[in-house]
């Protein structure tokens, strides 16, 4: 129970990555906020923590909106008094060929993928640097690393949080706030599943896929919840300004095939 009392703000964690961040932290002891944009789906993490005997509170966020976002931390505040840790999870995936892509395309992914993380770490800071002691883990995505054709707007917002998560490790530090990135690979989502059904053999692709990773199996988003609680745990004290990659070793390999 290292987080026993611990006030724990994860953002999109109605479903996939943000759910499983938000269960691992409600299973170590913390108050979680689940700051999410979709009633249901919030609601149902909420539920779900409580039903297994953890604490959270659903607050309707979207992280496009900085008033939103001033919303829910003021509100945070005013119930619980303090901020212990920030997961900036709440993001959008988009693949369009560059010269497809509009201006509308750019502005969306990086309002929520780039501005959105930025705006919740500057408002929870605030209250973080009054209490000189907190803990940021952004999560990026390891097409901040390296990445495929026709990802550029989101390999560019990625890349973006990875910069700023270094930068902003130097500017809270002196504050006691710890900001790490963590850089996911595949992993078993919703989005993931959705992304599979679009192709007439996805039994196929998943085995594909699969055979990319050392392991021959793909992250859970438990996986990137263990993480995330790590880096933000007393445990990870000397880390910060860092991009923890988590891909099964699929990056590792020089080449992706069923051979390795």
């Amino acid at each position: 129970m290292r987080f026993e009392g611990k006030i724990v703000i994860v953002t999109g964690s109605g479903k996939g990555i943000g759910r499983g961040i938000a269960l691992e932290f409600a299973a170590e002891g913390a108050i979680v906020i689940i700051a999410t944009l979709g009633r249901e789906e919030g609601l149902d993490t909420e539920s779900y923590i409580r039903y297994h005997g953890g604490k959270a509170m659903f607050i309707q966020t979207d992280v496009g909106s900085e008033d939103s976002i001033r919303s829910m931390v003021e509100k945070v505040i005013q119930v619980y008094g303090q901020i212990d840790v920030l997961v900036n999870n709440a993001g959008i995936t988009q693949f369009k060929p560059m010269l497809e892509a509009t201006v509308e395309d750019w502005d969306k992914v990086i309002n929520i993928d780039l501005r959105g993380v930025f705006l919740c770490s500057k408002h929870t800071a605030t209250y973080m640097v009054k209490q000189n002691k907190g803990a940021i883990v952004n999560i990026s995505s390891n097409h901040a690393l390296s990445t495929l054709p026709d990802t550029e707007i989101y390999a560019a917002a990625k890349a973006g949080v990875n910069g700023m998560t270094r930068s902003m490790a130097l500017s809270l530090g002196k504050s006691g706030i710890r900001v790490n990135a963590i850089c996911p690979g595949f992993t078993d989502t919703p989005h993931y599943r959705s992304w599979l059904q679009k192709d007439g053999n996805a039994a196929e692709v998943e085995q594909e896929v699969h055979f990319m990773h050392a392991g021959h199996r793909i992250s859970t988003p438990q996986d990137i919840g263990k993480l995330a609680l790590f880096l933000a745990s007393d445990d990870a004290e000397m880390i910060t300004g860092t991009e923890m990659l988590i891909d099964g070793g699929m990056s590792a390999k020089l080449y992706n095939s069923v051979l390795c």
